[in-house]
């Protein structure tokens, strides 16, 4: 076999080890607790409720850009597949789409013509699990990444050009419809890039200006698009983050500072390997050598500063943290080129590289078997509320309100209020202000309507906005399960006694072990 067929060989035979490893370790289709609310947005706009969260009610962005939204709802109503399919298999698609793209930003950009170790810096995203886990949840995170990738890609036109920083900058901005803070990587990429590039201070500034400002006029134009689309500019998951003031000025526990920071340095021992094998040649090689992946290790800095500052919330933190994987498994390349420049014969570089690659692979087996014993767990996770919303579905005219707006809402398909605020406008933009158990019983009686059926998992944590007990009158407006069957079934649901489906909502989630006295 010719080396070229043999290289386009492996290249095959490594995108049909990422497939079989994202259905043997990653619950496939997505089937996540989080998924559904993705599933619903999805399944309304297919209905014609495009971004309503709640039907013949105002749009709304809710917990992913609406690029990511629009399109699988568009393939959906294409092929009339189901959501949940259509949303797992596009999500697949655009993974498989990164690898392509780094494999053909490594001949572009880094190592012309050599194929095999285009081959190897796909060895790290491959074999990672938190990259297996994107491909099977459902959300945004595999065209996040693909248009990382594309970024880096597209560092073949950074030749100083005052046209293309402008193409570029206009690139960068429409991003924001990805995902609203995706646009900084792209931009950082491409300033360190030109200012590389570029001959001459003025030079520099000019492309970078250039730069800077089409990516203002198209990151604005983009928010613009989604505040027309939407009704909000950002996704309303945005405001439930703390503000980057808070975490700055110390306002923050003390707990949740080490809760960030431990989160944040154990993904980055995780990337540990590849950042030492991309520090070893920047010491050993040459700066002019090593010129080119500057670019990215700066824009993964960057990033990775960005991400200790703005995410406090890191329970699905390895989503954002991502695209570090896809920019540092270049330093795989760099290392190589540290090998060949020491005088390493190519066979043996080769072997040595992917070597490497094997070791790395290797590594991140013992996190494999754990995500995926962690992803059966979050696949089961909430399969009571699936049960649930299946039974307060067949109840004509009723609402919901839980802080656990996943199965529980796709499944019942009610009106369906979201007390965490990921999905209603008025939470996020409400729900820190000192009297915000007023404002909420002002809002339910006279905008929303009073939920019928109030479900919370027992132990839920923060009560300042997740339970609905915190409304002044809610004795009064609900009656609800004993401590003793909460804790049996470890849920507590509450109906509103003025209800007019009262009876039949008691009667029907009396087959989950839901036991409520209507006379107390």
């Amino acid at each position: 076999m010719k080396p070229k067929h043999l290289s386009y060989a492996l290249l095959f035979l490594a995108l049909m080890t990422y497939l079989w490893m994202t259905c043997s370790f990653m619950p496939f289709p997505a089937d996540f607790e989080d998924s559904y609310i993705m599933h619903r947005y999805a399944q309304n706009g297919v209905d014609g409720f495009m971004f309503e969260w709640n039907r013949d009610s105002a749009p709304v962005q809710g917990t992913t850009g609406i690029a990511w939204v629009t399109l699988v709802t568009l393939v959906a109503r294409l092929t009339r597949f189901n959501v949940i399919a259509v949303n797992s298999y596009t999500g697949l698609i655009f993974a498989l789409l990164t690898l392509l793209v780094v494999y053909a930003a490594t001949l572009r950009n880094f190592n012309r013509n050599n194929r095999w170790v285009a081959v190897c810096a796909l060895i790290p995203i491959i074999s990672s699990p938190y990259f297996t886990r994107t491909s099977a949840n459902g959300l945004e995170t595999s065209i996040t990444l693909f248009f990382v990738a594309l970024s880096i890609y597209l560092l073949r036109f950074c030749r100083g050009s005052f046209k293309e920083a402008i193409g570029l900058g206009l690139f960068s901005g429409f991003t924001a419809l990805i995902r609203p803070d995706l646009p900084l990587f792209p931009i950082s990429l491409f300033v360190i890039a030109f200012a590389l590039n570029s001959e001459g201070n003025t030079l520099r500034i000019r492309n970078g200006l250039a730069l800077l400002m089409g990516a203002l006029v198209t990151g604005v134009l983009s928010l613009f698009l989604a505040k027309i689309a939407t009704g909000t500019a950002l996704p309303l998951s945005a405001s439930l983050k703390f503000a980057l003031s808070d975490l700055l000025l110390g306002r923050l526990p003390l707990s949740q500072y080490n809760f960030i920071l431990g989160s944040q340095l154990g993904f980055l021992s995780y990337l540990l390997p590849l950042i030492l094998l991309a520090l070893i040649p920047m010491i050993a090689l040459d700066l002019q050598e090593s010129k080119k992946y500057l670019p990215v290790y700066g824009a993964c800095a960057v990033y990775f500063a960005y991400l200790c500052s703005v995410l406090p919330i890191m329970d699905v933190a390895y989503r954002f943290q991502l695209p570090l994987l896809i920019g540092l498994s270049f330093a795989i390349v760099h290392f190589f080129d540290l090998i060949v420049k020491a005088g390493v014969p190519a066979r043996r570089a080769h072997i040595l590289i992917f070597s490497i690659g094997l070791l790395l692979a290797i590594g991140n087996t013992t996190l494999l078997f754990a995500g995926k014993r962690e992803a059966q767990m979050l696949r089961v996770d909430h399969t009571d509320f699936a049960d649930i919303g299946k039974e307060l579905g067949t109840i004509d005219g009723i609402s919901i309100a839980s802080p656990e707006a996943g199965k529980l809402a796709a499944y019942s398909g009610k009106k369906f209020f979201d007390t965490l605020g990921l999905n209603d406008f008025f939470v996020a933009n409400n729900r820190n202000k000192p009297d915000y158990p007023v404002l909420l019983e002002n809002y339910l009686r006279n905008d929303f309507g009073m939920p019928d059926v109030y479900v919370r998992k027992s132990d839920t944590g923060d009560s300042r906005y997740t339970f609905l007990e915190i409304l002044p009158d809610f004795k009064t407006l609900y009656v609800c399960n004993s401590a003793a069957n909460a804790d049996r079934i470890g849920k507590v649901v509450c109906v509103a006694r003025s209800g007019s489906h009262v009876n039949a909502i008691v009667a029907n989630l009396a087959a989950s072990g839901v036991e409520i006295d209507t006379k107390q």
